[in-house]
């Protein structure tokens, strides 16, 4: 039986975040959308696709099995440093893993503003 404290931390939903927000202070499951730029048995680089073109962010990532190269993943996870032959590094520790490779990013972002602006019109 797992405590109800530890229960607790899979309630929250994984916020969607752009690579650049991420950080050693960032709490709880987080949420990417990324394009996968190299891939190999439990680990891979990701380029964000929210942020405008060249002013990407990528990160690594520790995944379960292998991501193909050059699709578009969802990717949930906690972040984590680690230390690795260049120092210290920030990771994703991804725990789930969706091909978007058929999302229409442009028409996804377009509906995240038009969600913001139902927010903001309902909220003042």
């Amino acid at each position: 039986m797992v405590p109800e404290e530890a229960n607790k931390r899979y309630l929250r939903p994984a916020s969607l975040k752009r690579v650049k927000e991420l950080t050693t202070d960032t709490q709880g499951p987080v949420r990417i959308l990324c394009i996968v730029v190299e891939a190999t048995e439990g680990a891979a680089l990701v380029q964000d696709i929210m942020d405008e073109p060249g002013k990407q962010g990528s990160i690594k990532v520790d995944v379960e099995g292998t991501l193909a190269v050059a699709e578009k993943y969802m990717l949930l996870g906690n972040v984590k440093m680690t230390t690795g032959t260049d120092g210290k590094e920030l990771r994703l520790a991804v725990s789930s893993s969706h091909n978007i490779d058929s999302l229409d990013i442009k028409a996804y972002k377009d509906a995240l503003a038009l969600e913001e602006r139902i927010n903001q019109a309902f909220v003042g």
